[in-house]
């Protein structure tokens, strides 16, 4: 699919919730690989959906206009959610009964993963020095941060002396999923050391003999 098409599709769509009442900021769309299992996801802080870049390539268009849907639909339940936790902090909507309905009325399947044909390719490991040799094809402002390997595989490597910023994320009970969602634990964590776009440089082209 063009990326052209799949934002006036997402911008199509969007008007489309405004249409039924919803309060909407139509999110950016940004086509990269996406890491793990998952095809897309959905950036709350950045209001930003990331969809993977050989799904977008090779993918069918009713998957990819399905799996378009659920991300705005996240987008569409964060904005409008009005629910609080005790300290006053707002509730993640995640994938409950808020996130369904808006999935439902846009036209998607209202599954929380995917159903279709399309398959992501196996990851192929590469060596240190074969991810030093990947040349940049977009500038590294693109992202706002990443890991040390997330940057090589852009074609960027982190500067020497600079220091990344260790995060730590916690979910318990009601951050994460309901029961009724398929949540199988109630709490877990994650961790990651990251740098931001202004630490890296452009990894040198190979030289040739």
């Amino acid at each position: 699919m063009i990326v052209n098409d799949l934002e006036k599709e997402l911008m199509k769509l969007a008007q489309d919730a405004r249409d039924l009442g919803y309060k909407v900021t139509t999110p950016t769309l940004f086509v990269d690989s996406v890491y793990g299992n998952k095809l897309a996801y959905y950036q709350h802080g950045s209001n930003k959906i990331v969809i993977h870049d050989d799904f977008v390539a090779n993918g069918d268009p009713a998957e990819i206009e399905n799996t378009l849907i659920h991300e705005l639909a996240h987008a569409v339940a964060e904005q409008n959610n009005t629910e609080t936790k005790k300290n006053g902090a707002p509730k993640r909507v995640w994938h409950g009964e808020a996130w369904k309905l808006i999935n439902t009325q846009l036209g998607g399947n209202a599954e929380r993963y995917h159903q279709g044909g399309y398959q992501k390719p196996a990851p192929v490991k590469k060596t240190m020095s074969e991810l030093f040799a990947i040349q940049p094809t977009k500038p590294a402002e693109t992202w706002e941060r990443g890991t040390f390997n997330q940057w090589l595989t852009r074609g960027y490597h982190v500067m020497k002396g600079q220091k990344g910023n260790f995060q730590v994320w916690e979910f318990v009970g009601e951050e994460y999923e309901t029961e009724k969602d398929g949540k199988t634990s109630n709490w877990g964590r994650a961790s990651a050391v990251y740098f931001d776009n202004n630490q890296v440089e452009a990894n040198k082209p190979k030289e040739t003999k």
